[in-house]
């Protein structure tokens, strides 16, 4: 096979690959909106946060804004913002925040400065986080920009997607049955845990459909559902979280 040959059919193989992989984007894109479409009409809030290391050298305040604008550029954010610095024990954070009609985004650099916590390393730190009523299928939009975000600085991150909702009845003490399983069953995740604790029922699982997870008691987890009932008002307030619920309950 000539050189030419071969480079035409790797470009070709390429290509394919690329396209499958765009397919399955898609598809899993798919999935977590139908999923979430079993409490789309009474979804109150969703957050989607994004945190990762970026670098051990020191930022110039210029660059650090800079930065944070390059950052919401690429979130669609071009005016209309506001930033801010603050400080604290031990670090230093510079802030972009842009106040919408349907959205309130946060962008941050964050500069541990020593090693007082020990569970932070000295750097910096870039921090996002989005809080909207929008639509799931918009929710989950942000969700993936975000994660395209870090994947483009190429650092370790954690991306989630946090669903807040309602829906009359009591769906605790049928341990979620009717609300996790029709999630679970869309983005084929086999349930890892369940947890029934001080009224409040925590329905834990694992999808191959996304490709980040934490673990627990040495299981993969990427999707959990907590659910607390307000008999006064006969409604279940329901948090979706994709890889896990990092708001309280």
């Amino acid at each position: 096979m000539s050189g030419k040959i071969k480079i035409s059919f790797m470009i070709v193989i390429w290509s394919i690959v690329t396209l499958q992989m765009y397919i399955n984007y898609r598809q899993n894109e798919r999935r977590t909106v139908s999923a979430f479409s079993v409490v789309d009409d009474n979804v109150t809030e969703e957050t989607v946060r994004g945190y990762g290391y970026f670098e051990t050298m020191e930022l110039g305040d210029t660059t650090k804004k800079k930065m944070l604008e390059r950052l919401a550029g690429k979130l669609g954010i071009t005016d209309g913002y506001t930033i801010s610095e603050g400080c604290g024990d031990g670090y230093r954070k510079m802030m972009l925040t842009k106040r919408g009609k349907h959205a309130i985004t946060i962008l941050q650099i964050v500069s541990i400065l020593d090693e007082t916590d020990k569970n932070a390393v000295p750097g910096q730190y870039i921090s996002i986080e989005i809080n909207t009523a929008a639509t799931t299928t918009k929710a989950v939009n942000l969700y993936n920009k975000v994660k395209e975000l870090f994947d483009e600085i190429g650092k370790q991150s954690q991306v989630s997607l946090e669903i807040n909702a309602q829906k009359k009845g009591d769906f605790v003490s049928l341990k979620g049955r009717g609300i996790y399983e029709e999630i679970f069953r869309q983005v084929k995740a086999r349930k890892v845990d369940e947890v029934m604790e001080n009224g409040i029922c925590t329905v834990y699982g694992y999808t191959k459909a996304f490709d980040n997870h934490l673990m627990l008691n040495k299981n993969k987890v990427n999707v959990q559902v907590v659910l607390s009932y307000d008999e006064n008002d006969d409604v279940t307030y329901i948090k979706i979280g994709m890889p896990i619920v990092n708001s309280s309950y």
